[in-house]
Order: C-alpha cells, then structure tokens, then sequence
C-alpha cells in the first residue's frame, strides 16, 4: 500500500471542496433571496436574480461532484504502481434529484420573471 503524502492530501481536498463551494455559494445566494421574500420584495428583480443564482448553483454543484469525484480518484491512485491506478467516475440518485430540484426553481425563477416584465407593463398603463 502506497503512503498518500500531504501534498496529494491537500490536492485531493481541495478538488473535495469544488463542488461543496459551488453549494455554500448558491445556498448564499438563496438565503439573500428568502431575506428579500422576507423583506415583502417578492418580484423584485434582486431577489429573482438571486434565486436564478441558487438554480444555477446547485445544478454546477450537482454536475462537479461526479467530476470532482473522478479527479479524486486518478489523484489518490497517482503513485500506484503501473495498472493499479484508476478512475472512477459515478452518478448516483442523489445528482439526479439535485439536478431536477435546480431545474425546477429555475423554471419558477423564469415564471417569477414573467411575472414581473408583466406587472412593470400593467403599471405603464395606469
């Protein structure tokens, strides 16, 4: 067995940590956008902006995992001797559901959108 060094440690924490930043930052971002919801600006376009942020988010968290986790695996298996490296690429429910969760806020950002272009057009005519 092969000693992982510190330098590969470090390495293989930091391709870990690509996905769950991309999640903190879109949970952020959906944060700034329940405060705004809070705030009563419901259709402001702050707070869609920001929940369209969540989507996009959560939906790259979900495609880098799999990735991350491939890049993880050709990193820790590096040093092994010839045809004992690897490469491990896995999707598992849990992306799947992910990515359908982004999709769907995404589509009531794009409603919440509409709504809004809708609104500013009924308030010319007044």
């Amino acid at each position: 067995m092969t000693e992982i060094d510190w330098s590969t440690r470090a390495l293989a924490f930091s391709i870990a940590m690509v996905p769950l930043g991309t999640l903190i930052w879109g949970l952020l971002s959906g944060r700034r956008c329940f405060d705004a919801f809070a705030a009563g600006r419901i259709f402001s376009r702050d707070s869609i902006r920001q929940l369209k942020t969540f989507a996009i988010a959560v939906a790259a968290s979900a495609l880098l995992k799999p990735l991350a986790g491939a890049a993880l695996s050709v990193v820790l298996s590096f040093r092994q001797p010839a045809g004992a490296k690897t490469l491990a690429l896995s999707v598992g429910s849990d992306t799947l559901i992910a990515l359908i969760f982004s999709g769907t806020v995404a589509v009531i950002a794009w409603v919440m959108t509409e709504a809004l272009e809708i609104a500013d057009e009924n308030q010319q005519f007044v």
